[in-house]
């Protein structure tokens, strides 16, 4: 039947924790078993939305050539800073729309992708800042170029899994994960979804409220030409 569908995580590993980035970045710990799976040593994984770096922090200890696309300058450069530690890694500043790369030169994509509806950098006046975009539609219309743009530079039986959670946002349900879905599937074969559970505490108040402990993974691959 395949793999488990749903991953309980623990936490980071203390190794490898960013303190001034709490809340906002992602756990080396979480991603490292996807990068075993999904890609080879040696395979070159592209980040599109590489925020700090933890994808890069990731490939480094597994032996992967990390190439991380962040479209702030200012965490681009934080994100380099944390590199230093771990060698043969790349932290771009470019946006994800546009990557700076050869068409099928990626083996793997994995991203974190920049939630609709934060509070995050939403007064940002960098190009192509997903975070600033306020209007959904707007929002869904630059992934769909992003992901395009990714499905060009990934080769033919390259793997991407991108994490998406479903919002609450002005006391409303946003179906994220799953628009996202659509958009992704007019560029890659959507293959399934991963669920990622997080320990976070729980409220009786409202059944119609949850405490959103869960993010999905969007798995996808680009598919092989036939031949003639």
């Amino acid at each position: 039947m395949g793999r488990s569908s749903w991953h309980v995580l623990q936490g980071e590993d203390p190794a490898y924790a960013l303190p001034e980035a709490a809340g906002q970045c992602g756990w080396v710990s979480q991603v490292r078993p996807l990068i075993v799976e999904m890609s080879r040593p040696g395979d070159v994984v592209l980040d599109p939305f590489a925020g700090w770096g933890t994808t890069l922090v990731a490939c480094a200890v597994e032996s992967r050539t990390g190439i991380g696309l962040e479209v702030s300058p200012e965490r681009a450069e934080q994100a380099r800073r944390r590199l230093r530690d771990y060698p043969g890694q790349t932290m771009l500043c470019a946006d994800a729309r546009t990557p700076p790369l050869p068409d099928e030169s990626v083996d793997f994509v994995l991203a974190d992708l920049p939630y609709f509806g934060t509070n995050l950098d939403t007064h940002s006046t960098v190009e192509g800042q997903f975070y600033a975009l306020r209007d959904y539609d707007a929002y869904l219309s630059a992934l769909d170029e992003a992901f395009a743009a990714l499905a060009r530079v990934m080769r033919p039986g390259a793997r991407a899994v991108l994490a998406v959670q479903n919002r609450r946002l002005a006391g409303a349900f946003v179906p994220l994960a799953w628009d996202v879905a659509r958009v992704l599937g007019r560029h890659l074969t959507l293959g399934d979804e991963r669920i990622h559970c997080y320990d976070r505490p729980v409220s009786d108040d409202d059944p119609m409220v949850t405490n959103r402990s869960h993010e999905y993974l969007l798995v996808a691959a680009k598919q092989v030409a036939a031949a003639n």
